[in-house]
């Protein structure tokens, strides 16, 4: 009985989705606590994840500028779960916390038909990308791969 390698595309593609789909499950869910919690209009919470003018995303301005920078930092910090439990493999963590963070990139192009240039923006998705990438593959190597191997007594 042949099983599925995680290195097959079929593979590959489902936990991409999977891992897609809690990225922006998590950053719809902390966007609806900021907005709820600085008191910023209701009717911004479906932009929120993709805000990348100065105006939109700083950390100097109170309430929806804020929000949507601790929405990205508390998404990625809530992503390393994720990726321990989508991912499952120590060696291919770093992909998909790229690939979320260039398809994010992408999108936050398409939605606001402009490239970002707040430099904030780009600090923020770069620092958190590698310290994910990098703490993922920890998470994944010493609470997966390390763990100790049960083995029964004869």
């Amino acid at each position: 009985m042949a099983s599925k390698a995680d290195w097959e595309t079929s593979t590959i593609l489902k936990k991409l989705i999977l891992y897609l789909l809690g990225y922006y499950i998590v950053y719809y869910v902390w966007s609806i606590v900021l907005v709820g919690a600085l008191h910023v209009d209701w009717h911004q919470l479906g932009r929120y994840p993709f805000r990348i003018r100065k105006s939109e995303f700083s950390l100097h301005r109170r309430g929806d500028g804020l929000g949507a920078w601790l929405a990205m930092v508390l998404t990625y910090i809530c992503c390393m779960g994720l990726t321990y439990a989508v991912v499952k493999a120590t060696r291919k963590s770093w992909d998909y916390v790229l690939t979320s963070s260039v398809l994010h990139l992408l999108l936050c192009i398409i939605i606001n038909q402009a490239f970002p240039v707040n430099w904030i923006w780009w600090v923020t998705i770069v620092l958190a990308s590698l310290i994910l990438s990098v703490v993922s593959e920890m998470v994944n190597y010493y609470l997966r791969d390390m763990r100790e191997i049960k083995l029964d007594h004869v």
